[in-house]
């Protein structure tokens, strides 16, 4: 079950995009000295975290001085954050995994990323198990040797996916492709099971249900706290889908991950300041939940603390100590100072 900033159970209601929203990033201020040109690595386009990331960046350039910043569609956030490290942007959408991965020196990140830092967390972020109504899948162990998509194909939701698998010893024949290839594979029958991660309502299950019904799985407790245990990186979540998919199991018990931005020790520590006391004021979750309907429940200042895999900003760490905030050691730059 997800709680909000008051620690109690929330709904969550319908997306929202709206076209000046988006018109609002090809808008922004004309350069000039004061102003921070920059740029921000987003997700797929058709995901309600690019909805987000256009709320917030509308919200930033319209309330921020001398911010001046734009999106570049890179993939998800183990794209977003390769682009980051390689000087492509200056900040982008991340989840703990790839932070942990890129921190780790692991897989296509080569060598340790000590300059990762992160600017904020803003929602959790489920794995729902997804299959057709009519299959004969009604566990994850029946995943084993069926054709499965495992998230589109090169992002982090993919990679978590597997590894939650390979932790628990099954093995399906995964269907590997791109988000909207999946989903057309659904669609035309050509594969019964995939995962989508986020919270509920997701456009994307909701796209396949409407043409396709479809039924979403429960891990059992001792799977996802054995995941749990394995990787520090997940967290066992539970998740009410409501009746958004028709008739489904409550609760449903999942590994979860966290969804934010991440940014480099190059980035401006003014900057970061202001905008992290931007999005962890009430305007600016009002703002960021006119492109994301969740961002209205949750804390984000909490949610960073308790998240964060990469050490904070330091202009993110300056803040939460004036706020009267305990920063873990952990989560100390060596750059900052007291």
């Amino acid at each position: 079950m997800h709680t909000n900033k008051h620690g109690t159970s929330f709904r969550l209601n319908a997306l929202t995009l709206s076209a000046a929203g988006i018109l609002a990033l090809g808008l922004v201020p004309l350069d000039t000295e004061a102003q921070a040109r920059l740029a921000m690595g987003g997700t797929h386009s058709g995901s309600a975290f690019y909805s987000y990331q256009v709320a917030v960046v509308s919200d930033w350039n319209d309330n921020l001085d001398g911010v001046n910043m734009s999106i570049q569609e890179l993939g998800g956030a183990s794209a977003s954050t390769q682009g980051l490290l390689r000087g492509e942007v200056d900040m982008g959408i991340a989840v703990t995994s790839s932070d942990h991965q890129a921190m780790q020196g692991d897989g296509e990140y080569g060598s340790p990323a000590e300059n990762l830092r992160t600017l904020y967390f803003f929602a959790p972020l489920p794995l729902n198990w997804v299959v057709s109504a009519d299959s004969d899948i009604h566990s994850l162990e029946d995943l084993a040797g069926q054709d499965f998509n495992s998230g589109g194909r090169g992002t982090a939701t993919e990679g978590q996916t597997e590894t939650v698998l390979e932790i628990l010893g099954i093995e399906p024949n995964y269907y590997r492709a791109g988000a909207s290839d999946a989903l057309d594979a659904y669609q035309n029958r050509r594969l019964d099971a995939f995962v989508k991660a986020g919270l509920h309502p997701d456009g994307y299950i909701q796209q396949a249900h409407s043409s396709r019904p479809v039924r979403l799985l429960s891990m059992t407790r001792e799977q996802a706290e054995q995941v749990a245990g394995e990787r520090a990186y997940f967290s066992v979540g539970e998740i009410d889908s409501q009746d958004h998919y028709g008739e489904q199991q409550s609760p449903l018990v999942t590994i979860q991950t966290g969804i934010g931005i991440n940014t480099t020790s190059e980035l401006d520590e003014e900057i970061a300041y202001e905008i992290v006391a931007r999005a962890f004021s009430e305007a600016g979750i009002k703002a960021a939940a006119d492109g994301y309907a969740p961002a209205a429940d949750i804390d984000p200042l909490q949610l960073t603390l308790n998240a964060s895999v990469a050490p904070l900003h330091a202009g993110v760490v300056r803040y939460l100590k004036e706020q009267g905030h305990d920063v873990p050691d952990r989560l100390l730059p060596p750059e900052y100072t007291e």
